[in-house]
């Protein structure tokens, strides 16, 4: 008589798909802390450049506001010399986790955006029962965009979206899902390594009453790039998520003058 072995699923193993997503555990670590160590560097400079010319110019100090065009422009310079450092990394592990788009992740944004709408529902019941309705995710709460002269609002609000909506999700799923995640995988599985990476994205951007939204974000990105093992199909996510966001605090600096 045959018996029958108990099989584990997949997601709790490592044979999970990991072969698309992983990468040397401290090579793929490394990779990550030096990305983000690289990107306050080179900002840091620019910001301190940028300050001296303002200063130079106007006779006073910017304002150190999210959304001005100063904070926004550092942003933006931290973005791109991280994503520098990350793009290096992957290639020296060996991954190209950039591909054209399939039906297949075609499928996997659509059911990644499902699960995203969920996350924002289950976000907004948390705001309202613990009446935080108000609240605003840490580091925007004097988010401003306006200035006297309009060439300078309109230089803002699209330093602002460029940061939040393109250059962020690129650089933050290289470096949280492409590195951080596909370190861990190695080792821990699918399903470990999203829990991980997911309470890490959560926890940086240090807004306690977010967090669970936040995490949320971050394990549905990642299981998405397991799936596929294709990073668009991730920052796609990313960006329409903080597109949402990004809509909602742009339109309340230009409304709030």
């Amino acid at each position: 008589m045959a018996t029958r072995t108990l099989k584990i699923p997949h997601a709790f193993t490592r044979e999970d798909g990991r072969e698309r997503i992983a990468v040397p555990f401290w090579r793929g670590v490394l990779s990550a802390l030096g990305s983000i160590a690289m990107g306050f560097a080179v900002s840091t400079l620019a910001l301190i450049v940028m300050i001296f010319a303002v200063v130079l110019a106007t006779g006073h100090a910017p304002s150190m506001n999210a959304g001005h065009p100063v904070v926004a422009a550092a942003e933006v310079v931290f973005y791109v010399a991280a994503g520098c450092f990350a793009w290096w990394g992957l290639r020296a592990c060996g991954r190209q986790p950039f591909r054209k788009l399939t039906g297949r992740d075609g499928r996997a944004i659509l059911i990644g955006i499902a699960m995203l709408f969920i996350a924002r529902i289950g976000m907004a019941a948390q705001l309202m029962l613990t009446h935080q309705t108000k609240h605003v995710q840490a580091g925007f709460e004097h988010f401003d965009v306006t200035s006297k002269t309009p060439a300078i609002t309109t230089i803002a609000v699209s330093l602002a979206v460029l940061s939040l909506v393109v250059v962020a999700p690129v650089v933050e799923e290289m470096v949280f899902r492409g590195l951080l995640f596909g370190a861990l995988a190695g080792r821990l599985g699918v399903l470990g390594s999203a829990v991980i990476t997911a309470l890490l994205f959560g926890a940086v951007h240090g807004d306690p009453v977010l967090f669970p939204s936040l995490a949320a974000i971050g394990f549905i990105g990642a299981l998405a790039y397991a799936a596929t093992g294709n990073l668009w199909v991730s920052i796609i996510l990313h960006a329409s998520s903080n597109a949402i966001g990004a809509i909602f605090i742009v339109a309340g600096s230009l409304t709030k003058h």
